[in-house]
């Protein structure tokens, strides 16, 4: 197994190990925050994956966006 094949098994493993947390996390939770600055278990949730949605965007163009435009920005927490 290359370098390549063990970052892909990484990504896919901590992606899997994800979801079973965030999957895991009771409805009634899902809006709680440690203090009053702080994200929801939700705005958290959604915050990972439009990070890792950005950075799979930076490695097909090499560098890091111009312009990003989210896809769940406009989405409803569900």
């Amino acid at each position: 197994m290359n370098s390549i094949d063990l970052i892909l098994l990484n990504f896919n493993e901590v992606r899997r190990r994800s979801i079973k947390v965030w999957t895991s996390i009771p409805q009634e939770k899902l809006k709680w925050k440690p203090d009053d600055e702080a994200m929801t278990c939700i705005e958290m949730i959604r915050h990972v994956l439009e990070s890792e949605h950005y950075y799979h965007l930076a490695i097909q163009n090499q560098g890091s966006l111009a312009v990003f435009d989210s896809p769940f920005e406009k989405q409803p927490f569900s």
